[in-house]
């Protein structure tokens, strides 16, 4: 596969146009227009701001009779995975911890609904019959130190 069909790919995988990639590896916009026109390849040091950017190996990238990175053998996220994975690297390591304990304790369904507004369909039997059935949490006990006393109980 040839260069310029590698940039292409590659810039469709990270959404950038020329001018995106040009700012991001610090090559200039014609330089890039020309590399993907077939005109022109890039020298060594352009080569390697390219492969930086997007997060390719050099050899990868200089490489003509190469269809594959060998340092990524595929990426095995889909397009949604790539978006939550970008979201998470923005919003920082300490709030993604703190999501995830939510949902670790309110479990998937409810902390999903309250993310996105939508009020959570939960079935509870009004008269249980031959077993005890607990009442779901809805909210933290260090917001309502009451509901794991009430439910432990009952």
């Amino acid at each position: 596969m040839r260069l310029k069909e590698k940039l292409q790919i590659l810039m469709a995988r990270h959404s950038l146009n020329g001018q995106k990639l040009a700012k991001l590896s610090q090559v200039s916009d014609s330089e890039i227009s020309r590399i993907l026109q077939g005109k022109s390849r890039p020298g060594l040091d352009n080569a390697f701001r390219l492969a930086r950017a997007v997060n390719v190996s050099l050899d990868f990238l200089a490489d003509d009779t190469l269809d594959m990175d060998a340092n990524q053998s595929g990426d095995l996220m889909s397009p949604d995975e790539r978006k939550v994975l970008n979201l998470t690297q923005k919003i920082g390591a300490t709030e993604v911890a703190a999501i995830l304990e939510v949902i670790r304790f309110l479990g998937y369904d409810v902390a999903m609904s309250r993310l996105i507004g939508a009020k959570p369909i939960i079935e509870i039997d009004k008269e249980p019959v031959g077993e005890l059935r607990a009442a779901p949490v809805l909210s933290p006990p260090a917001a309502n130190p009451t509901a794991r006393a009430s439910t432990a109980t009952a």
